[in-house]
């Protein structure tokens, strides 16, 4: 069976991990960290947990992912942690690990990368999507457009429990991010039932896309970025 899992990876400079179990217990807010147990019992909210030591190639990783927003002196810092709290949720969890997110954070977390769409965000946006959790901003934190060879699409849909979109390489970069972004945001807001040969628009006078459910080729089932819930391809309609 594929898990449809979210999985977020935030760095810290914790000296020791009897350190960081303290800082969360202390700073987080309700939350305890107890082996492979992330828990805040108030809110009722469990997550499975994962510490790493040290990771060399974590500056570089976490750089790509923010696509050269964050600068040299965040990045030096992230290349200083010690330790990494990973948290993984189950798919349509996202308020609940935006929680989680930002508890880590206040106990002494640095940023935040979303390993299962390959997105970084420094420690400030995220608590301030956690203080103003739209389904605007949690869609743009959650979700990015890839353009590739042959074709345009998005990753990160899972974590709402969706299919991922795509598209032929037969428009601009803007044109593409701004049909993706259109009908995965109406997917994901208004949860419609889809069926293969509906056709979709942007707008009443833009052309007519023909959706076709397909299964995710982009990457191996074991791999974060895989989307069990398979594609939407947006093929032009003729």
């Amino acid at each position: 069976m594929i898990e449809n899992n979210i999985i977020i990876g935030i760095p810290g400079k914790w000296k020791t991990r009897k350190e960081l179990i303290q800082m969360i217990a202390s700073k987080s807010e309700g939350y305890l960290l107890a082996g492979n147990i992330f828990h805040n019992n108030e809110k009722n909210l469990t997550f499975q947990a994962e510490i790493q030591d040290y990771e060399p190639a974590l500056k570089e990783t976490f750089s790509y992912a923010s696509k050269g927003s964050f600068p040299e002196s965040l990045l030096s810092e992230i290349n200083e942690h010690t330790f990494t709290v990973y948290i993984l949720a189950a798919a349509g969890a996202v308020a609940d690990l935006i929680d989680a997110g930002a508890a880590i954070l206040k106990a002494g977390g640095i940023a935040v990368k979303i390993e299962t769409a390959g997105l970084a965000h420094s420690k400030e946006d995220w608590l301030k999507l956690h203080q103003s959790p739209d389904l605007l901003s949690v869609y743009a934190h959650f979700v990015t457009i890839i353009g590739e060879e042959d074709y345009y699409c998005s990753f990160g849909m899972k974590a709402f429990g969706l299919p991922d979109a795509v598209t032929l390489n037969t428009m601009s970069p803007k044109e593409a991010a701004a049909l993706l972004n259109t009908f995965n945001y109406y997917h994901v807001g208004e949860r419609p039932i889809f069926k293969n040969g509906e056709t979709f628009s942007i707008q009443q006078e833009a052309p007519d896309f023909t959706l076709t459910s397909l299964q995710d080729f982009r990457y191996e089932e074991d791999h974060p970025f895989y989307n069990p819930c398979g594609l939407w391809n947006l093929g032009a309609s003729k």
